[in-house]
Formats: C-alpha cells, sequence, structure tokens
C-alpha cells in the first residue's frame, strides 16, 4: 500500500528558537559549553511534505542554511526526503516483524560486535564509540554525509559533544572539515534505548 503524500499549502511556522537543553550532564559525558546563536530574520524555511506521520523536507537542506538551524539549536525545519522516509518506515517495519524492535535488531544484530567489547564503566573513551553511516539520512545537500555515532554511555541531548566525541570525530574525519554535531531530545529519538548523536560532515 502506498503512502499518502501530503503537500502542505500553507506557509512553514517559524518554530521558536529552543533553549540549550537544561538536563543534568552525566558525569561520564562532559560538555562543551555552547550557545545557541540567534537566527536572522530573513532565515529560509524549508517546505513540508507530510508523509504519514511524519513531515519531510522538499528539498535538499543546502549546509549553509543547515549549519545556520543547528548553530540556532532549532531542528524542527529538519527532515528526511519523501523516499527516505518511506523507505525508512518499510525497513522498521521488516525489522519488528524480525525481531520485535529497533532496539532488540541493533543490539543483536547490528551493533552486537561493538557492544560485546570491554569498556571502563568510569571513563568514556574511544572505545565506547562507533559510527555508522546513516541509511537513511537527512535530506541536505552540497554533499554532506549524516553519520549516527552510537555510545556506550549515556550521551547529553542537545548539541554541545564531550570532549572524547569531538576527539573520535576528528581523528575519524580529519580536524580540517566542517561538521555539526546533535543528540535529539530523548522523546525525539527513534531508538531512545541506545545513545546515539548525529554527526554531519562536509567534506
Amino acid at each position: 500500500m502506498s503512502v499518502p503524500l501530503t503537500i502542505s499549502t500553507t506557509s512553514p511556522v517559524k518554530p521558536p528558537i529552543a533553549e540549550a537543553c537544561s538536563l543534568l550532564t552525566p558525569p561520564d559525558s562532559p560538555k562543551l559549553h555552547t550557545k545557541a546563536k540567534q537566527l536572522p530574520e530573513t532565515t529560509h524555511w524549508p517546505a513540508k511534505i507530510r508523509v504519514g506521520d511524519h513531515e519531510c523536507v522538499s528539498s535538499p537542506v543546502p549546509w549553509s542554511l543547515f549549519k545556520q538551524y543547528v548553530d540556532a539549536h532549532t531542528l524542527d525545519p529538519l527532515g528526511r526526503s519523501p523516499a527516505t522516509q518511506t523507505a525508512y518506515e518499510a525497513h522498521k517495519k521488516r525489522v519488528t516483524a524480525e525481531f520485535g524492535t529497533m532496539a532488540e535488531y541493533l543490539t543483536k544484530h547490528a551493533l552486537a560486535d561493538f557492544l560485546a567489547q570491554p569498556t571502563d564503566p568510569e571513563v568514556l573513551g574511544p572505545q565506547d564509540f562507533t559510527f555508522r553511516r546513516n541509511d537513511f539520512p537527512y535530506s541536505i545537500g552540497d554533499g554532506v554525509e549524516h553519520w549516527v555515532l552510537w555510545c556506550r554511555k549515556r550521551l547529553q541531548p542537545g548539541f554541545a559533544p564531550p570532549e572524547e566525541a569531538v576527539r573520535v570525530i576528528e581523528e575519524r574525519f580529519g580536524k580540517e572539515v566542517e561538521w555539526r554535531y546533535f543528540v535529539n531530545p530523548v522523546a525525539k529519538q527513534s531508538v531512545p534505548q541506545l545513545s546515539h548523536a548525529h554527526v554531519f560532515v562536509q567534506q
């Protein structure tokens, strides 16, 4: 059965600028302090297309605009393309049919080897992270890569990466590339049982 697409006929509503996350930082996730930047009044807001229960972007968001959103701690304008969202929903249906939940699929299959490795429960180190290319990325232009940074210790929701996360990102992609990082609020995480951040890299 095809998923109906509904094109918004109203102008996109500008979401409020999100405040910096007020949740307490776990002791295993030292925080780099960042402050949300104010978005210019002239900032463009992408049109949205509804696919089932999800809002998708009608065209890729340019990297320059994406950086403005993330630097302002504003995620509402972001999303997948309609085709990618439809493929993601089909993937979730297959996974839940076989494993019961996405978390079971990740722990017993996709991330099983990573999660089985030893770790120091008191220290956040490079062994606690692993990168996986996002198979169903947000729609961003300019050749931007969307990665998921999985972590075996709880990451703080928000836009400030732990210092160890900065190190593994720079070791993986280099110190000269541009990148952005965020952890979705728990209520918006697709798999809240497993801590993960979104990392976007402009190679």
